[in-house]
């Protein structure tokens, strides 16, 4: 039986087309990046910084239908790995007992408030003297850094994604940025509307909101 050799040469030239589109999606690069950042992160070298405590601060608001109140946390001495402009690894540990408020003026009121955040009811400061947020990647375009990790508030952990800011001085960096969060997640439901539904307009609001400054100053045994 004569073959065609038009057939013999079209079949050929297909399979090798195929092979060749197989071999190269195998090859192809991951992509290190969330779709939100859409940018590949490329490797540098990294350098440790250290927490600056006394320098550092979280201001926290949190609100409610007549009103809003705010104060701050402070962090403790911990090292965060850094490379080029990126927050790369480490843990940002929250001293719970440093917890302020700064809107009420009357010291009675102001303490009674400050009591009623540290018990039970919210963040239970006695049994969980710490929050942590540890950090697992961090990724950035043009426009935005994203660092990647897990807060732990009350010995619950859950996935958080914050965006920051981040400035250099010299062998000193800070980092800024504001970061909203559910306090229901954590077991903080103390007249929470999504969780108790016949309060009114008695409710406080599920969302905290966390602006952070954190002033990181180079390790002495970092390299240079």
């Amino acid at each position: 039986m004569r073959i065609n050799n038009n057939i013999v040469l079209t079949a050929a030239t297909a399979i090798l087309l195929a092979c060749g589109g197989e071999e190269k999606e195998a090859k192809k690069p991951e992509n290190n990046v969330s779709q939100e950042t859409n940018e590949q992160v490329q490797p540098e070298n990294s350098k440790t910084y250290e927490v600056v405590a006394e320098e550092s601060f979280i201001k926290w608001t949190g609100s409610k239908p007549t009103e809003d109140h705010y104060g701050k946390v402070r962090l403790l001495p911990s090292p965060v790995e850094i490379s080029g402009n990126l927050v790369k690894g480490g843990d940002l540990i929250v001293d719970m007992n440093s917890l302020t408020v700064e809107d009420i003026k009357d010291e009675e009121k102001n303490a009674k408030l400050l009591g009623h955040l540290k018990n039970q009811d919210f963040f239970s400061v006695e049994e969980y003297p710490e929050a942590q947020f540890m950090i697992n990647e961090s990724m950035a375009n043009d426009t935005a850094r994203l660092v990647i990790g897990e807060l732990m508030i009350k010995g619950i952990s859950q996935p958080a994604e914050i965006r920051y800011d981040i400035k250099r001085n010299g062998d000193v960096v800070v980092l800024e940025g504001v970061y909203v969060f559910d306090r229901t997640l954590y077991d903080i439901k103390y007249k929470s509307k999504t969780v108790f539904g016949d309060l009114g307009d008695k409710f406080i609001n599920d969302e905290i909101k966390l602006e952070f400054n954190i002033v990181l100053k180079a390790a002495k045994d970092a390299p240079m």
